[in-house]
């Protein structure tokens, strides 16, 4: 059992690499990848023992968001040097990034909904070693009960807020993010393809131009791929000849409590044998 998507506190995760790491190895999982979002910190502070690591392989890895104009798309990078300079260079320069769109959401929050939070609390956010965005807000609309979980604050208050700042945040292409990876030694992959948000069609049109980019792979078995998404995704992968990855996106508990590792939500698949394995 492998899971090739998880997320550490170094973005959006709620764990330490070193906790998720003996979670899921506790839990049977014989192969897990930290992909946390623009960031490889969680991969560089995993400092287990070599006894205690034993038995799971680790795979150093990133999701890198690209920016498109129509739902969302993720690029994950397997086996990547997450020292490569390049990377890391650019890591920084989307640390900068969010911290803008992070100030820029708490404006139009407290323009909308009259919402605000103190200023410690603020700098404490924008001061993480790690990745930070919107989850980081939804935690404090939870914390002072204006929403009883986090997927509530996304759907009622960041959601509708991120699309009225969307034209001033900045992003970087598919290509990019799949150069970046590929120069760090990587494999490229395509998470969640559903979160793109299009028809079959479009899929197979940007599958097609992500290919020529240098893509090697497709997440199909993801926790809110559906089992006949899960056959679309293979089929396409079959067709282009792409690798076929898995995993969970664990976040742990609070962010999103419905999904455990190496489990898909709603049809809890477990992630085993996967062809990308070969390659890593």
């Amino acid at each position: 059992m492998i899971d090739l998507h998880t997320h550490s506190c170094y973005s959006d995760g709620e764990y330490t690499p070193n906790e998720l790491i003996l979670k899921a190895k506790s839990e049977g999982i014989k192969m897990i990848s930290i992909t946390d979002h623009d960031t490889v910190l969680g991969n560089q502070n995993i400092t287990l023992k070599k006894e205690e690591k034993s038995g799971i392989r680790i795979i150093p890895g990133i999701e890198l968001s690209a920016k498109v104009d129509k739902g969302q798309m993720h690029i994950l990078g397997y086996n990547i040097d997450i020292y490569n300079n390049e990377l890391n260079q650019k890591i920084k320069e989307l640390k900068n990034n969010s911290f803008y769109s992070v100030l820029a959401m708490i404006v139009q929050l407290k323009k909308d909904y009259g919402i605000t939070f103190t200023t410690e609390e603020i700098l404490e956010i924008l001061n993480s070693k790690g990745n930070i965005g919107r989850p980081d807000i939804a935690k404090l609309f939870v914390k002072y009960s204006y929403t009883s979980s986090v997927k509530e604050a996304f759907d009622k208050y960041l959601i509708p807020a991120n699309k009225k700042i969307s034209s001033i945040k900045k992003g970087i292409t598919y290509n990019e993010c799949i150069n970046l990876i590929k120069n760090a030694g990587g494999i490229a992959v395509l998470a969640h393809p559903k979160t793109l948000k299009c028809t079959s069609k479009e899929l197979e049109k940007i599958i097609i131009e992500l290919k020529k980019s240098g893509i090697e792979g497709i997440e199909a078995y993801h926790s809110i791929h559906k089992p006949e998404e899960i056959e679309q995704y293979l089929d396409l992968a079959n067709k282009y000849n792409l690798l076929v990855s898995g995993g969970s996106d664990y976040h742990g508990p609070l962010i999103k409590p419905n999904i455990e590792l190496a489990t898909g939500v709603n049809n809890n698949i477990k992630t085993k044998k996967l062809t990308i394995t070969t390659r890593i």
